[in-house]
């Protein structure tokens, strides 16, 4: 099945003398599988090793440590020998952490060769250990569960991709394709990403099947919390886990996690954000660029990685999706926030520490939420998912007025002939009635992966 990522690979390998290359993100996302097939596509002779099951002794090497060593010893237990034209694979490298601290010594004794690591976790081992990452002699890209578009190629529908590729502003979707991409859409509500899911699905296997494979992916999940945790931290971690699925897309109550020090839990929140279990989304003010500074850590809503997988984790079926209207995958138990987050969290998949943000307006007679808001060049864009008619966006229209802001997104499963359309509505801002008016971007849910495109073509000043 295609991946994306496989681009980003290629581009990394054809550089000369490339940084060691470290694949993020969570179980069974692909990373390993992503390397096997690019080496395959591009007849690149692949050199692996899976530290979960060897060691390298000179890895561990202080006072003779040398990179050629290590080559030598990497070569006798591949039995293949490394030259500049292959790609040495190192997986699963949280089995023997040393090897992150190691890798700046690939790009600084021996330029040029193509080193790639991987592994599951690798934050949550750091966290134990007393050393750093080689910052500025590797890079790294985030791989996460596979995107809508990817989903649609596994399926082989071409037909609607293409016409879903080439829409734009002045021309948008048939009312025919919004019609097939939200029946596609509940399919991928029910499968979500996970390759073995999207790949048994793709073949002709059953819902139960599909079914298994999720509460399997679920319970490694479970299994590797204790194994990678620090004494006294994994019941912290095992809580926020199911505390995610159970409240996705709502205010953390820290309380509500975990009886213990409102710390312990916000270590465990990051620990799995870093890990790319869950999808952490942080207020934001929105008060200027850039968009980190005006972050509040204290308050935040959480997301899983995967929307089959959080469905699996609430009971959710498949006949469940399947009678849902248009309406209803918009509003049904934040489906709809996490379809939008997953794949938010991947549009820069060279930064994998990068943050999802919202707003929040909270006031005794309620509160006002915008669902994400993101930067684009120099500007904050708010990002709404709604169903429903543009007048009711009470929360948008509150930050509209409250940040004057220009330009606004809504993401919904309406047929419009005109994707940009000047919007105005009065509402109250402190006390006071006043008019706001914006350029609103309606797109549907699912041309989330196109958005920078369709912001580009709005060509903003």
């Amino acid at each position: 099945m295609y991946r994306n990522d496989i681009d980003f690979i290629k581009k990394w390998f054809l550089q000369e003398t490339p940084k060691p290359l470290i694949l993020r993100g969570a179980r069974q996302v692909g990373k390993s599988t992503l390397v096997r097939l690019f080496c395959s596509k591009y007849k690149i002779d692949l050199v692996e090793i899976n530290f979960e099951k060897i060691k390298l002794q000179e890895i561990e090497e202080s006072d003779h440590f040398s990179i050629n060593r290590v080559i030598q010893e990497i070569e006798i237990k591949a039995g293949k020998k490394i030259n500049m034209d292959s790609c040495l694979f190192l997986d699963e490298i949280q089995a023997q952490p040393l090897v992150l601290n190691r890798l700046r010594y690939f790009y600084e004794d021996k330029p040029g060769l193509k080193v790639i690591a991987a592994g599951s976790l690798m934050e949550v081992v750091l966290n134990n250990e007393d050393f750093s990452m080689p910052v500025g002699r590797v890079i790294y890209h985030e791989m996460g569960p596979m995107t809508f578009t990817e989903f649609l190629l596994a399926k082989e529908e071409n037909i609607f991709l293409d016409q879903l590729q080439n829409a734009d502003i002045d021309n948008p979707l048939l009312e025919a394709a919004l019609q097939k991409g939200i029946e596609l859409l509940k399919e991928y509500y029910f499968v979500g990403g996970m390759p073995e899911a999207v790949n048994i699905y793709c073949n002709g296997g059953s819902f139960e099947e599909i079914s298994e494979v999720h509460q399997s992916i679920i319970q490694t999940y479970r299994d590797d919390i204790p194994k990678y945790s620090k004494a006294g931290q994994s019941s912290n971690v095992n809580d926020l886990f199911e505390y995610t699925a159970a409240h996705l897309g709502e205010k953390v109550i820290f309380s509500n996690v975990s009886k213990t020090h409102s710390s312990r839990v916000k270590k465990a929140i990051n620990l799995l954000a870093k890990a790319g279990v869950i999808l952490k989304t942080t207020f934001n003010n929105c008060n200027g660029m850039p968009l980190k500074a005006g972050e509040d850590d204290n308050i935040c809503k959480l997301f899983f990685l995967d929307i089959g997988l959080y469905n699996a984790m609430m009971g959710v079926g498949w006949s469940d999706i399947f009678q849902l209207n248009s309406e209803e995958l918009l509003i049904k138990g934040k489906m709809a926030e996490q379809f939008i987050a997953q794949h938010l969290k991947l549009l820069n998949p060279q930064y994998p520490n990068s943050g999802l943000y919202y707003w929040l307006s909270e006031k005794r007679k309620g509160a006002a939420e915008v669902d994400f808001v993101i930067a684009f060049k120099s500007r904050i864009l708010p990002v709404e998912i709604k169903s429903g008619k543009t007048g009711k966006m009470k929360s948008l229209w509150q930050y509209i007025a409250k940040k004057n802001v220009d330009y606004a997104i809504r993401m919904d499963l309406a047929y419009r002939k005109n994707y940009l359309s000047k919007v105005s509505h009065k509402v109250y801002v402190k006390g006071e009635m006043v008019s706001a008016s914006s350029l609103l971007l309606g797109l549907p849910l699912f041309c989330i992966e196109y958005l920078p495109k369709y912001l580009e073509d709005m060509d903003m000043p």
